[in-house]
């Protein structure tokens, strides 16, 4: 396989202030720095394309996210059985920040200065993107389809001219989760757990906007992100005590399951979970609750009626066209060790196939301003497993502008809550929430994309 991959786990690094993070990413990446274009392209030869990609494959936050590397990668081996991308096999180099700001410093100054990639693609995490994302843009290297849905990454490309997201952003989706709170909760209290970063910021932030607010300590429930491994017990009781029955949980996959865990342990049975989609994957889900003693036809029946949003196809709707071609080629190439089909194998897939398209597009004389310029300036030819169209402008880099609204069944696929789904669009600013008309293109026999 043309394909690197580092399960070493990072954990013992000491933990350091952000003001020395920053300082010390600064550094480090200086140490060997590249000239912007100088007599070649960083990580381009006449055989490959290396790419860089940070997530966390150990630690708390790890379960379901550590899937994705190895779908995205599962798919680079399959375009390079196909004879890669204009004749160059695409490389893909990880690393593990187990969620860990320090970590994703030191790792992004590996992939840099070491392997010298010429992209980052797909990196997971907000608050660890938040360390590297200024000196990433500074070197002008191309930072694709981050998996977060962070609206200050993307929403001014003159602060982060190289980031492109890889999801629709938190607001989008907060927004249009807010519209349906609004419209079928009116009478219930609803309150919210979420992590204290700006992911959770982001959510609570687009639910304000569509009218659904909270109460600090009392219909709003925190905690620091990585510490949901020992339980959200506290945070849950809070809730329970404040007759919250309607949940809404802006947070990672781990902690929608610590917290759904932590309230079967004391009794807490709200009317309703409502859940962000990066937290909301079922396998991770069942997982997670199995490691507690909760037998999978118990997850299975916590995890029924659970309300959350999607960009993209479910992946139990099987006769969805790229679902059948991604779960092939993930049957097929996918070498990690727990290649079982959800919703992280799909955005890993989706993401190599929105990977390849750019490299495709940018052409044979690849260059990371070229490559920059054409995401920017050709959103309509990268089309996607998604439901929705990408964005990207030169007025904006957010991804997906558009999610349907689901809830899980007893055998735990996400369907639509309308009898015909509908997808609902919006901004990340103050813009109002409408339906959205879009006929997704159709996926190729070969299942690679096509932009020409």
């Amino acid at each position: 396989m043309n394909a690197v991959i580092n399960r070493a786990s990072l954990s013992q690094s000491p933990r350091k202030s952000f003001a020395v993070l920053a300082a010390a990413l600064a550094g480090a990446l200086a140490l060997s720095a590249v000239p912007a274009q100088g007599a070649g392209t960083p990580g381009v030869s006449d055989t490959e394309i290396v790419l860089g990609m940070q997530l966390p494959q150990t630690g708390p936050a790890s379960p379901g996210y550590n899937k994705v590397d190895d779908a995205l990668r599962a798919y680079f081996d399959y375009v390079n059985s196909k004879g890669g991308v204009n004749g160059r096999k695409i490389t893909l180099v990880v690393k593990d920040d187990t969620y860990k700001a320090g970590l994703t410093v030191s790792t992004a100054s590996a992939l840099i200065n070491k392997d010298k990639v010429f992209a980052m693609v797909g990196s997971v995490g907000t608050q660890t993107h938040i360390s590297v994302i200024k000196d990433i843009n500074r070197r002008g290297i191309p930072d694709l389809f981050v998996n977060s849905g962070y609206s200050g990454f993307y929403t001014d490309p003159k602060k982060y001219p190289t980031t492109f997201g890889g999801l629709g952003t938190y607001t989008v989706e907060a927004k249009i989760l807010g519209k349906y709170i609004k419209e079928n909760f009116a009478k219930n209290t609803v309150g919210i757990v979420y992590q204290t970063d700006d992911f959770g910021r982001n959510t609570v932030e687009g639910l304000a906007t569509a009218g659904v607010t909270f109460t600090p300590k009392k219909t709003a429930a925190t905690f620091i992100a990585g510490t949901q491994a020992g339980g959200l017990d506290a945070q849950i009781q809070q809730l329970k005590d404040n007759n919250v029955d309607v949940v809404v949980v802006g947070a990672v996959a781990s902690a929608f399951a610590a917290a759904v865990s932590s309230a079967n342990k004391i009794g807490y049975k709200p009317a309703k979970w409502i859940v962000i989609s990066v937290g909301a994957d079922a396998t991770t889900f069942q997982t997670i609750l199995g490691a507690r003693g909760i037998p999978a036809a118990t997850s299975a029946a916590l995890l029924a009626g659970t309300i959350s949003a999607s960009h993209a196809p479910s992946p139990g709707e099987a006769d969805d066209e790229f679902v059948k071609a991604f779960k092939k080629i993930n049957d097929d190439f996918n070498k990690g060790p727990d290649k079982r089909w959800d919703n992280n194998v799909l955005q890993g897939m989706n993401i190599g196939y929105l990977t390849t398209a750019a490299l495709m597009g940018a052409g044979k004389d690849l260059t990371r301003p070229g490559i920059i310029k054409w995401v920017e300036n050709n959103a309509a030819k990268l089309s996607s497993a998604a439901l929705s169209p990408l964005g990207f402008s030169a007025k904006t880099h957010e991804a997906f502008t558009g999610f349907w609204i689901g809830a899980y069944d007893a055998t735990t696929v996400l369907k639509p809550v309308d009898a015909t789904r509908k997808v609902w669009t919006t901004d990340s600013g103050k813009g109002p929430v409408t339906e959205l008309k879009y006929t997704r293109p159709a996926i190729a026999a070969d299942a690679l994309p096509k932009v020409g």
